[in-house]
């Protein structure tokens, strides 16, 4: 067999053999065509422990029909519910209720928070580096990175010990708040100690923020399209980019020092949308159900599937899969969650996988564009105005890639993504490290905004969108928040990481060198992509415990052999 062909055929290993179950259909977490009386049994003894005697029908229903998926052709059920049913089959996106549209995209308007961020300092850091005379390298690159380091220090691990009291929507709530009021505060800076402290108070809200809103995401949506609701997490991450891009050139002519501080105050905007629409999607159901509160767990599938009876079996297939893996009485505590994330071979191999997808979104490159486009350009000579009316399109690239992404996330799948972007990615960096040595200026400029804009379209449909969908759907439930916590903590202190050296690597490396340096990490990352991932498309949270309790050496054993031996 030729290479091309093996890498081809790697791409599709998981689907067809990624646990010790050699298919895919072999993946029961939860049991389908048990006998019927069990079924009525179970359903029976969920009604009477939770007080549920008001929906004793649809429950029943729902769950004869998520026993058997053929039942629903039978005179039982309507024409109206085979409809839908079928609607939910053949057109995912299409047949979403309102409440999980609603969902999904009101909690991931709070994106557009940090994504303008990133790219209104870009703007700015030229204009408030000159009015607060900050000269001392370090100082640049700290100003830029300190909000990332209090999300991962402060926001992120904060979020596990809310999360236990007051539910996925009110940390979203408060961490929208804190974005809001760190977005004025920043704006109204009189000095480099106040710019600081705004800074890094936003800082606390991205991190809360960016724990909760994919896994609450991804609790709510159903499994067929799961991805692609996803997907609206970094759409909205890439639509701030260029909205931020956008304002630094609406603002960049005003006289004086309103300029920057409306750049970088623009921001506060979507936090106040995103925090006033918050409570009109329901709470995640699993949450609702792992801390007792059945009932509403129901109500809230009832709300977020296209029909009531689509919500009841969604609810059936829920309790039993959680109650298969004892999570409905076991609730691990704080400590007790970070040492499982480490200790158990099933939620150590979904850690290295997020992991894996958070290395390659942070180191891969896209961050030093964003926060630092205006600076690489104008340090090669491209008057300001215009570097900053290029970057518009390193976020307008990223918006429309996640269009692309949405449609294929789902259909090709989150490994295939990786393994076919990652490599397009290196050489655009190594081309526009070589670009920025061109002595021609037109050249240099036309040519260098062209590597970078093929780049963002590539991230914007691989690594970037699939790093947060890993994090968000990999981990079992037992320690959902604990993990989607530890991989913001790890995504934030990269990224402060990034914004803090980068000046530094500038000067010493100069930035062809930097970003070559950054190149090579997209190999890298490719190769663990394409050893350590397995597929995870269209599985329900619950059967990816079949996928991963195989752990991550057995997995890339069998990668390995099948690669090197077929």
């Amino acid at each position: 067999m030729a290479e091309s062909e093996k890498i081809s055929d790697i791409v599709e290993i998981s689907s067809k053999d990624s646990s010790s179950n050699s298919d895919l259909q072999k993946v029961t977490v939860f049991k389908e065509y048990e006998p019927k009386n069990e079924v009525l049994s179970e359903v029976e003894q969920i009604i009477h422990s939770y007080e549920l005697e008001e929906y004793r029908e649809i429950i029943t229903r729902g769950a004869l029909w998520a026993n058997d998926p053929t039942i629903i052709e039978s005179e039982d059920y309507t024409e109206r519910e085979r409809t839908v049913a079928q609607n939910a089959q053949s057109k995912p996106l299409r047949s979403l209720s309102r409440h999980m549209l609603m969902a999904a995209l009101c909690t991931s308007l709070a994106a557009i928070n940090f994504g303008m961020d990133e790219s209104a300092v870009g703007g700015a850091v030229i204009q408030y580096q000159k009015e607060f005379n900050i000269t001392n390298v370090n100082i640049q690159g700290l100003t830029v990175a300190i909000p990332y380091l209090a999300a991962a220090c402060i926001g992120s691990p904060l979020t596990v010990y809310l999360d236990k009291f007051l539910g996925r929507r009110w940390i979203v709530f408060w961490s929208c708040f804190i974005g809001f009021a760190g977005s004025l505060i920043q704006g109204f800076s009189n000095g480099l100690g106040c710019l600081l402290f705004a800074r890094l108070f936003l800082g606390i809200g991205m991190g809360m923020n960016s724990s909760t809103v994919p896994i609450y995401t991804a609790e709510c949506a159903p499994a067929i399209s799961r991805g692609a609701v996803l997907m609206l997490w970094q759409t909205f991450i890439a639509l701030g980019v260029c909205l931020g891009s956008v304002f630094n050139r609406a603002f960049v002519g005003i006289n004086g020092s309103l300029s920057w501080r409306l750049m970088i105050g623009s921001s506060a905007v979507a936090p106040l949308i995103t925090a006033a629409l918050i409570f009109l999607p329901p709470e995640s159901p699993r949450w609702l159900l792992v801390h007792g509160k059945s009932k509403e767990a129901l109500e809230s599938l009832m709300k977020l599937r296209p029909d009531a009876l689509s919500g009841a079996r969604d609810f059936y297939i829920l309790y039993e899969s959680l109650k298969f893996e004892g999570d409905l009485k076991n609730q691990l505590s704080f400590w007790q969650q970070f040492k499982s994330l480490f200790g158990n071979i099933r939620n150590r191999f979904a850690l290295i996988v997020s992991l894996i997808g958070i290395l390659g979104q942070q180191y891969g490159g896209v961050n030093i564009l964003v926060s630092y486009t205006t600076t690489i350009l104008t340090n090669s000579g491209v008057d300001p105005v215009t570097a900053i009316a290029g970057s518009i399109g390193i976020g307008g690239g990223c918006f429309l890639a996640t269009f692309l992404s949405s449609q294929l996330i789902d259909r090709f799948g989150r490994r295939k993504m990786l393994l076919y972007t990652l490599p397009v990615e290196a050489l655009c960096l190594f081309w526009l490290g070589g670009i920025l040595n061109v002595t021609n200026p037109k050249s240099r400029l036309g040519a260098g905004l062209a590597s970078m804009y093929v780049y963002v379209l590539f991230y914007g449909a691989g690594i970037g969108p699939v790093s947060f969908t890993l994090v968000a759907e990999t981990s079992s439930i037992s320690v959902r928040m604990a993990h989607s916590s530890f991989c913001m903590f790890v995504n934030w202190i990269l990224d402060f990481c990034l914004s803090m050296t980068w000046p530094k690597m500038d000067s010493t490396m100069t930035a062809s060198g930097g970003l070559y340096f950054y190149g090579g990490f997209n190999i890298l990352v490719w190769i663990l992509a394409l050893f350590c991932i397995p597929e995870t498309k269209k599985f329900t949270l619950e059967q990816l415990d079949e996928i991963f309790k195989v752990g991550v050496t057995a997995h890339a054993r069998k990668v390995s052999h099948y690669l090197f031996q077929k």
